[in-house]
């Protein structure tokens, strides 16, 4: 009698954008089914950044996409922990160059708009006292 064969002989692959790496025995990883609460899923799926992304029963994510902090000391996952270690393209990742851009971009439009006020108006002084 012929065994029968998996959708995925060899375990599947992780779901990690641009990740290659394959389910096979003895490479060292651990590859993480998606979890079946609704609200964990979506923060895994939405911490892989792949547009139209839906997981599958045979979607994984291998473990090198999580901290050390993210297992529990029997090297079993946390129950909170999210996949957050990736290698995005630049136009995916957000860089400090970028949120500093846009922290710079906020504060000079706050500035631009306060220094409008009359001075009879709540300072900034006043708000931080």
């Amino acid at each position: 009698m012929e065994k029968a064969r998996s959708k995925y002989p060899s375990g599947g692959f992780c779901a990690a954008w641009g990740c290659s790496n394959r389910q096979t025995k003895g490479d060292g990883r651990k590859y993480h089914r998606f979890s079946r609460d609704p609200t964990r899923r979506k923060q895994w799926a939405a911490a892989l950044k792949r547009e139209g992304f839906v997981a599958t029963e045979y979607s994984r994510i291998c473990s090198d996409h999580f901290t050390k902090e993210s297992y529990n000391g029997s090297g079993r996952l946390n129950c909170s922990a999210v996949p957050t270690v990736f290698n995005f393209p630049d136009h995916l990742r957000l860089t400090v160059n970028k949120l500093r851009t846009c922290v710079i971009h906020a504060v000079v439009q706050w500035i631009t708009f306060y220094s409008s006020v009359p001075s009879n108006h709540v300072t900034l002084a006043a708000m931080l006292a």
